[in-house]
């Protein structure tokens, strides 16, 4: 745990600004992806679609902004927050007391999956925030996360979803780098963008790939909203975000992801939202599952 436990690791440390998501433009774009309106952010969109969720668990849940957000604004009354290191758990406690929330967020260090199979049909949601892209095997993980569910329980994620990290190949590169060349000159730092893979933590995307076939394998009435990033995520960490041109660049690439949607390109991160059968449906024998489209 030595590497999350350094809190520069976690949102607001001092990677922050390597992450592309944090630029008001990208930003502005994932939001209109997801909910329709650049202005409004996922977990605004998700208390439009869900109502009436009592007790919730954040996996993965770090330093706790993704609990402090969606707990006031009511998705959820309760939140437990999970997670295997210690500092990070430190600060959203603190954090939380700050806030006012200490009463109604809770923060446990454990193993996620261990922690769930303890608490079988205990919870109306819960909630991967860029964590479930470290876990192993994403099936037996969401296995787990039914079996903690009520029935009609939702899962929401916020995640990778791209390649895997030896999934990665030169052809795969081949179509970040040329977006990179396309961009002025004064912009670019490396002569050629490497496969995104972090070697400090051997769980980064260990079985991204496959989470969305886990998520259809587990639950019900599934939505998928994808949010691109197959150049934004890749290229953007490799520039010069003091550069002159900087936002005009990100612009740039903006647009190639907007063209590699139209031809169909699957994207790197989504949204997804699903949930567990009612209990109507799981007593019936001629229900079955729905897939969203992707």
């Amino acid at each position: 745990m030595t590497y999350w436990d350094d809190l520069a690791r976690h949102h607001g440390g001092e990677c922050i600004d390597e992450i592309w998501l944090n630029h008001p433009l990208v930003r502005a774009e994932a939001n209109r992806l997801v909910s329709g309106d650049a202005a409004v952010w996922p977990t605004q969109w998700l208390k439009t679609q869900v109502s009436g969720l009592t007790d919730g668990v954040s996996i993965g849940c770090g330093t706790g902004a993704f609990e402090r957000d969606v707990v006031p604004r009511g998705v959820v009354s309760q939140m437990i927050g999970i997670d295997e290191a210690h500092q990070p758990l430190e600060r959203a406690t603190r954090l939380a007391v700050e806030a006012g929330l200490a009463d109604r967020i809770e923060y446990v260090q454990t193993d996620a999956n261990q922690w769930l199979k303890a608490h079988p049909n205990s919870f109306d949601a819960v909630f991967f925030h860029a964590s479930l892209h470290h876990f192993a095997r994403p099936a037996e993980m969401l296995a787990t996360v039914c079996s903690a569910l009520r029935p009609g329980g939702w899962l929401y994620l916020d995640e990778y979803i791209g390649p895997a990290r030896d999934e990665w190949s030169l052809f795969r590169l081949a179509l970040p780098n040329l977006a990179y060349r396309l961009l002025p000159f004064g912009v670019r730092r490396p002569w050629l963008v490497r496969a995104p893979i972090n070697r400090e933590d051997p769980t980064e995307a260990i079985a991204s790939s496959s989470i969305v076939t886990a998520v259809r394998q587990n639950f019900d009435d599934v939505r998928i909203l994808p949010y691109g990033g197959n150049l934004l995520s890749v290229v953007y960490p490799n520039l010069h975000r003091t550069a002159a041109r900087f936002d005009a660049a990100v612009s740039r690439l903006i647009t190639f992801e907007r063209m590699l949607r139209r031809l169909g390109a699957k994207a790197y991160y989504a949204v997804i939202l699903a949930r567990t059968a009612p209990i109507a449906e799981t007593m019936s024998p001629t229900s079955s599952p729905s897939g969203g489209a992707f």
